[in-house]
Parts: structure tokens; C-alpha cells; sequence
């Protein structure tokens, strides 16, 4: 079965968050927790090497290792991986896998912005030949964008299959930007068969896909938004999220409000009454869609909870 373009970027976050979890599993280890005797060098690094590689085989009977490289990039790597300015290099994984080249991940604190980082990998891959895929057709997402986890994401590509560079920053309140990088190189065509390639326009876009009636709704500087929830079905297209603030539900939905009349909608209603904020909306395009903002104080300190709902009366 060959991975398909999202499929890949859902295994590259896999390995970001994996990379997260096992840095605390080898800092308990280290420090021998429980009574436990302090784990030598050699034994936290084949312990960790265990953790990050498949303990199973691939579909072609293959197997894969992983080496750890903490501090540097992987030696003899078959490419050479640009490193922002001022950034410091916390480590790479080389995965090798039997009779393929081999790919690797690499964990980079940079100073900047996320689109600081991205703009400098668009430049410098660029130089090499990988640049970001066409758009495809296909709903993106909409309604709140979480400020928690993956602040921005990019795929670099040579054509539609391999190599290619995936690119992940993490936005980290007043740290330097976690920057995971993957690179995945050329490969013989046995080897390939049962890799894929993100990068891969073959099949269109996806049919009968419900056409996005919620613009991206990005938080406030300094508030933390965590998505709670979406829904896209039928007449209806729902967001939800929780946000950390001591800014009251007023001011979020007068700020959310601007980046709705942005996109296009057209406000009908609205008002404010401690701890409710809320507005009616006509949403743009075809049919008769109708759009509401709400915004709740909870109970909680600094707590509010968000819906951005779309929706047709008659279903069209």
C-alpha cells in the first residue's frame, strides 16, 4: 500500500510527538528514578534506539534501525541539510532500512518567527531543486486554528515521488521554535513501491468534497487556543475551542468578528452580556448559509469557550 500525501505528514507529527515523549523517558532513566541504578550511555542508547524504530517488519519483509546522533547531523547522510542562523542543534535519527537509502529526522531549537524559519527553507531547498507541491483541491481547514502544537508545516518536493523534506515548527511561548525536519531520499524502484510519496499528484483532487464555509480564525497574540472540536457534514460546518485568557468574551468576539468580515461575511447580529458574547452572520458564496459566533466566560479562571458554526436552513 503506498502512503498517501496526508497519511505521510500524519507519520511525520507522529515522530515529532514521539521524539517529545521520549526525550522525558530518557531524562527519568538518566537520572535512575524509582531506585533504579543509573542507565550507562550505551544501554540509553540502544534503549531509545528501540523506541523510535518499528519492532515489526515492512510489507516487503524489510527491517529498519534507527542510530542516534545527539548534537549533529548523520554522517554520510546523502544530503546536507541547511541549519538556520543561530539555531542550535539538539540531535538527528538515521533510519536505515534493508536495501534502501536511508532517510533521518532532525530536532533543531531556531530563533524566529515560524515564518522566519519556513521562508528560510523555502530558500535554501529551493537552491537544491525541492520546492513546495501545488495546492491540492481539496477542503483545507477552517474555523479555529489551535496555537497549541504544530504551528506551521511545509513539504518540499523534486517532482511527484522522491526525495523529499517535510517541515514542522512549533511556536513555544517565550523559547526559541521546536523545528523538526524529515528527509526521505531517492530510492530504487523495489524500494520504493511500498514507501509513496507526499509529494504525488496521481489520483486529482478528492470529488464530491463539501466546499469550506469557515475561514482559519487565528487568536490574539499571547492567547493560548486549543482546538476542542470541528465537524463537517451535510448542511452544517462547525468549530469549537478553548482558549487561556484573561481577555473577556467581549474582546474575543469583537476580534474573531474582524477576521470573519475579512473572509467575507456579512454581520447580522449581535451582543454582549457578561459571560456571553455573540454575533450572526450571512456567510458568503452560494446558497443560503447563515453563520454564529459565540464566545462563554467558564467558571474556570481565564478559561472561554468558542463555536463557529455555518449552516444551511434548507440544506444547500
Amino acid at each position: 500500500m503506498v502512503l498517501g500525501g496526508l497519511t505521510a505528514i500524519a507519520l511525520t507529527l507522529v515522530i515529532a510527538f514521539t521524539a517529545v515523549e521520549l526525550a522525558s523517558q530518557v531524562g527519568e532513566i538518566r537520572g535512575g528514578g524509582g531506585g533504579a541504578v543509573p542507565a550507562s550511555n550505551d544501554d540509553l542508547a540502544e534503549l531509545a534506539a528501540r523506541l523510535i524504530s518499528p519492532p515489526y517488519p515492512q510489507p516487503d519483509g524489510s527491517t529498519q534501525t534507527a542510530t542516534l546522533h545527539p548534537g549533529a547531523l548523520p554522517p554520510n547522510a546523502g544530503f546536507d541539510l541547511p541549519i538556520p542562523p543561530g539555531s542550535h542543534l539538539v540531535g538527528s535519527v538515521l533510519r536505515q532500512r534493508t536495501n534502501a537509502n536511508p532517510s533521518f529526522d532532525t530536532v533543531l531549537d531556531v530563533p524566529g518567527s515560524p515564518d522566519d524559519v519556513t521562508s528560510f527553507y523555502e530558500r535554501e531547498l529551493g537552491k537544491k531543486g525541492l520546492t513546495p507541491p501545488p495546492v491540492p483541491q481539496q477542503v483545507q481547514p477552517g474555523g479555529f486554528q489551535g496555537s497549541v502544537g504544530p504551528a506551521k508545516g511545509s513539504m518540499f518536493c523534486k517532482g511527484d515521488g522522491l526525495p523529499y523534506v517535510s517541515l514542522t515548527v512549533f511556536a513555544r511561548p517565550n523559547a526559541a521554535n521546536d523545528v523538526r525536519v524529515h528527509f526521505e531520499p531517492a530510492q530504487t524502484a523495489s524500494a520504493q513501491q511500498f514507501m509513496g510519496s507526499p509529494c504525488s499528484q496521481k489520483g486529482g483532487p478528492q470529488q464530491g468534497m463539501p466546499a469550506q464555509r469557515l475561514p482559519a480564525l487565528r487568536a490574539p497574540d499571547g492567547v493560548l487556543l486549543q482546538s476542542s472540536g470541528s465537524s463537517y457534514g451535510g448542511p452544517r460546518q462547525q468549530s469549537e475551542a478553548v482558549a487561556t485568557t484573561p481577555k473577556t468574551a467581549a474582546e474575543l468576539e469583537a476580534f474573531f468578528a474582524q477576521q470573519l468580515a475579512a473572509a467575507g461575511w456579512t454581520r447580522v447580529a449581535g451582543g454582549a452580556n457578561t459571560p456571553l458574547a455573540f454575533s450572526t452572520w450571512k456567510v458568503p458564496g452560494d446558497g443560503d448559509w447563515q453563520g454564529v459566533l459565540i464566545v462563554i466566560e467558564m467558571p474556570a479562571k481565564d478559561r472561554r469557550s468558542l463555536m463557529l458554526r455555518a449552516e444551511s436552513p434548507t440544506g444547500f
